[in-house]
């Protein structure tokens, strides 16, 4: 390679790779129509064991949409909301059928910048998104999520602390109560299921927890601007054995999960900047995923803890914690171990995290998430230094072995082999690395993209404002100020830099790299723009500024 500067065709090469693998990945062409429609049989196998434990198999049709009422059980076919509560970061809504959270509405969250609507994740309105929860048993009452609840609490505003709203259901058999813990700070609800045995046999029981949603990406092209064109969407699970697992919608309609987890185990539905999870008290739980074809919300996921007996005359506590909201990472840990890989950097977490860490400490200080970006970038430049500085030297050297090369260049202008043995020997006997000045800015192309998934995945930029014009980190530029002064900085870095042994046609390529960059830049995140303009900028300067002082060390 003649010049540092053809790694900018590499970089834009591969940052299109890269693009374009994620972009075959969530809308390549679509896969043959599955026709999967598997359920859970309509009894209950009973004692049957799962891998060696009391997690029972129960292949009664847990699904809303087409399971029938158990015994006394009430059945409605539209949801009807009983309660309503709301708090400085929700607004929550329960239907009577199942006691269930069926409408979650994230106050702090506009769907655009300025706009008076909210982000919602649960939606009943749509009967697109929802959780449901209930009681299951072997050869006794099951408190499915089809059962009718009442309450007294129908209205609620939380402004500081937590308080409860407690939903009740019975028969002659016994009574269930679920009780809602909602804190007017986070995004945790606490859940327990408490189930009252008024017969005079014992019970085991086992609670589900399901969340079911439909797919509302699903033939919708996003713009290339789009921020969420290429983030997750599906169902996961953890559990600190075994880690993160994650299914997008498409594997999700091929295959039905079916495993046992634990410890620390919870399911959920991921999207781009949002997410819902259930998790469990249990230790260790089974999973259990279906696709249903027809049905408007065909993607689900649940788990189903191992039994606890239920002795006549006693009651049963079953806990569990829902997460709706945003993937705040410095919250997420303290909610359930693992919440935090909800916020997928994909192959270059391990660059990615630790950028976030130190922009997140930045923006404590400053305040701001443009300044801090800024700053960021003075870091990496700072940890690079001492590479750039060996980049620049060997820049300065090939400068000055410029007109040699051109002289070679013009003595054999019709051997090109030739040329080259001779440029090589010459850069031998004036020991010339032409490779030297690549190793700073390959080392930066990982930490770019790295920053780019950064600024793609983290909530807490999402909308952040910096300032003048750039009200929206997240957002392009909406005035391509940055790209042109990324742009300038590059040309005049161009200017700098020596170029022997290029081609017209390699010569022609690297002017119009300038101007490849500052259009792919036009598209992307103005966050990811301003972090790679101060980083052009810096490099000028700093170029400037070492090769001027190796020319005065020489000429002294």
């Amino acid at each position: 390679m003649n010049n540092a500067k053809n790694v900018y065709l590499i970089a834009l090469m591969f940052l299109g790779f890269l693009l374009y693998v994620q972009w075959q990945k969530d809308y390549g062409q679509e896969k043959e129509e599955n026709n999967i429609t598997t359920e859970l049989d309509s009894t209950i196998e009973q004692s049957v064991p799962v891998v060696e434990s009391d997690i029972p198999k129960p292949t009664q049709s847990l699904n809303s949409d087409t399971s029938q009422p158990f015994q006394t059980h009430q059945k409605k076919n539209t949801l009807n909301i009983i309660s309503e509560v709301e708090t400085p970061l929700f607004k929550l809504k329960f239907s009577a059928q199942g006691a269930a959270l069926v409408y979650v509405e994230l106050k702090k969250y506009p769907v655009n910048k300025g706009s008076n609507e909210r982000v919602v994740l649960f939606d009943y309105t749509k009967n697109s998104y929802q959780a449901e929860t209930g009681l299951l048993a072997v050869e006794s009452t099951t408190f499915s999520h089809n059962l009718i609840y009442s309450t007294s609490t129908n209205q609620l505003n939380i402004d500081s602390g937590e308080q409860q709203v407690i939903f009740s259901a019975s028969d002659a058999s016994g009574q269930v109560e679920k009780v809602y813990t909602i804190k007017a700070e986070g995004y945790d609800i606490g859940l327990t299921q408490r189930v009252i045995n008024k017969t005079d046999s014992d019970w085991l029981m086992s609670e589900y927890h399901q969340i079911k949603r439909n797919n509302p990406w699903l033939g919708k092209d996003p713009s290339f601007t789009d921020s969420g064109r290429y983030s997750f969407k599906g169902a996961a699970y953890f559990d600190s054995e075994d880690g993160y697992e994650k299914f997008d919608f498409d594997e999700l309609e091929e295959e039905n999960i079916k495993t046992t987890v634990g410890p620390d185990p919870w399911v959920g539905m991921i999207q781009h900047y949002f997410f819902s999870a259930v998790i469990p008290e249990a230790d260790r739980v089974e999973v259990q995923s279906e696709y249903r074809k027809n049905s408007t919300t065909p993607y689900l996921i649940r788990y189903i803890t191992p039994q606890k007996t239920v002795t006549a005359g006693s009651k049963v506590d079953f806990n569990s914690t829902i997460y709706v909201g945003p993937k705040l990472q410095n919250k997420l840990p303290e909610v359930a171990k693992g919440l935090d890989l909800t916020v997928d950097y994909g192959i270059f977490t391990a660059i990615a995290k630790p950028l976030f860490w130190v922009l997140d400490k930045i923006h404590n200080l400053v305040g701001n998430w443009g300044w801090s970006i800024i700053l960021l970038t003075i870091l990496i430049k700072l940890l690079f230094f001492k590479l750039s500085e060996a980049q620049y030297k060997s820049m300065a050297k090939m400068r000055k072995l410029t007109p040699r090369i051109s002289t070679l260049k013009e003595r054999y202008k019709d051997n090109r082999q030739k040329f080259n043995e001779e440029m090589m020997k010459l850069y031998q006997q004036e020991k010339v690395n032409p490779m030297g000045g690549c190793l700073p800015i390959l080392v930066q192309i990982p930490v770019f993209i790295a920053l780019y998934w950064v600024l793609l995945e983290s909530v807490e930029l999402r909308q952040a404002p910096f300032m003048l014009w750039l009200q929206d980190l997240s957002s392009p530029d909406p005035y391509f100020i940055l790209p042109a002064i990324n742009a300038a900085a590059m040309i005049m870095t161009q200017r700098l830099s020596p170029a022997p042994g290029m081609d017209p046609l390699q010569q022609k390529i690297m002017k119009i790299m300038p101007v490849a960059f500052s259009v792919l830049f036009a598209f992307f995140q103005s966050g990811l723009v301003l972090y790679w303009a101060v980083n052009s900028v810096l490099s000028l300067a700093q170029q400037w500024f070492i090769t001027k002082r190796i020319d005065a060390q020489e000429n002294a």
